[in-house]
């Protein structure tokens, strides 16, 4: 069989253009390690962190559960689509907004998540550098060329470090956990914001969401690999709510301990606790940095290398390794200093697409998506109408969730849409 000779292969076929044949697709387990891995992150727990910080501890995590369970019916939808069809993102995209339309949708998303990769290998550097004194410059370029080097190698170098990076995630947070409460405050449901001008509870629950609104709408190149559409949804549980909203509550407990001396703009990084209690805690933190948010970097840039490879009609690997460059030079700019507008930002343009994705493909156009054309304005349309709703509301309604918002605008108008072209008597096709 040629799936017992691929297993022992390191660098297996990626299908970067065509469907993933059926012999060719994995475990739930191993489809399921990818998505574990990668929200179980330092970075979710520095969003935790800022939510409960400006929310407190029991309306935090609340707005935390229902982030990610928003974040499941969206990824877990577009998840079973892709494990159906084995298609990847761009594939999928071509579908719904065109065959000249998904160059915008595809290079959009493929460059942000080229950013997310940046944002990443600037986070390495500056925790080794505010943690451990280690050189900032380095440490980043370290970090740069491991996680290169992982995604190049393919989907599964990911399903690996997802198997080691969620339990060592497990573990260290324990011990930060332990530590913090030790020296801090131990009533932790008791804790409450301490500042000023508190987010509102919406706002929290759309910076939940749009902490992967970008590799959730594009979970395709991961989910793909399924053996089915039901394994392919059953691994984004792992996801979403398990593994990241674990991850935002490990910072949001560290939050309420007290120990972070100014949680509203740091958030729950906990590595400052861990620092300075001997040698081998230092070891394991120092692995943790690079493991953990090597997880979300290797994800990200796994995103970026198919969709830029499809739009390229290139390979994978040889274009992992050109934005894989480009995005070290942006790291080592200092991406990571704007990471709260990079989030605000996915929170109002990117949960549409998702949405409109989800009604094309899999309620108003289930037996026609096969028809190609190059353009689809309807799906246009209504990602540009959802967008604006979305960012009306991101400055004049603060309190509501703008993710919340995008998502269902986009799926009333599309099907509103849908209705109305059809009635004109426009063929299905072109819609």
């Amino acid at each position: 069989m040629s799936t017992s000779i691929d297993e022992k292969k390191l660098l297996d076929p990626e299908f970067e253009h065509t469907p993933v044949p059926k012999e060719y697709r994995k475990k739930l387990s191993s489809v399921a390690a990818v998505w574990f891995g990668f929200p179980m992150v330092l970075t979710s727990a520095v969003i935790g962190g800022l939510i409960t910080a400006q929310l407190g501890f029991k309306a935090g995590a609340l707005a935390m559960l229902l982030g990610n369970l928003l974040l499941f019916i969206m990824v877990g939808l577009l998840s079973y689509d892709a494990g159906r069809s084995g298609l990847n993102f761009s594939l999928t995209a071509q579908k719904t907004f065109g065959r000249s339309g998904y160059y915008i949708i595809s290079g959009l998303l493929s460059t942000v998540v080229i950013g997310w990769f940046a944002l990443q290998v600037g986070l390495t550097g500056a925790t080794m550098h505010g943690s451990f004194g280690a050189s900032l410059l380095l440490m980043t370029i370290i970090g740069g060329v491991l996680y290169v080097t992982v995604t190049y190698i393919g989907i599964k170098a990911l399903s690996i470090l997802g198997w080691i990076a969620a339990p060592f995630y497990i573990l260290i947070a324990i011990i930060a956990i332990v530590m913090a409460m030790k020296t801090g405050n131990s009533d932790i449901l008791g804790y409450h914001p301490h500042v000023s001008n508190a987010m509102s509870f919406g706002a929290a629950v759309t910076l939940v969401f749009a902490g992967f609104a970008d590799s959730g709408t594009m979970t395709a190149d991961f989910t793909r690999w399924a053996k089915n559409g039901r394994e392919g949804a059953l691994s984004t549980i792992f996801a979403f709510p398990i593994g990241n909203f674990i991850a935002e509550l490990v910072g949001g407990i560290i939050v309420a301990t007290g120990v972070i001396p100014n949680p509203a703009s740091t958030g729950g990084d906990f590595m400052s606790v861990l620092a300075g209690h001997g040698p081998l805690l230092t070891i394991l933190s120092i692995l943790f940095v690079f493991i953990n948010l090597g997880s979300v970097g290797t994800h990200c840039l796994y995103n970026g290398a198919v969709g830029w490879s499809h739009m390229t009609g290139k390979k994978m690997r040889p274009i992992t390794l050109i934005i894989g460059v480009i995005g070290l030079i942006v790291a080592v700019s200092g991406i990571y200093n704007h990471f709260f507008n990079w989030l605000v930002l996915l929170g109002v343009i990117i949960p549409p697409i998702g949405a409109i994705i989800i009604m094309d493909r899999l309620v108003l156009r289930k037996n026609d998506s096969e028809n190609l054309v190059n353009w689809r304005p309807l799906a246009f349309v209504v990602w540009i109408l959802s967008s604006a709703i979305a960012l009306y509301c991101n400055f004049y309604a603060p309190h509501l969730s703008v993710a919340f918002v995008g998502l269902v605008s986009a799926a009333i108008f599309y099907g509103i849409g849908s209705m109305l072209v059809k009635r004109s008597g426009t063929k299905p096709g072109m819609i």
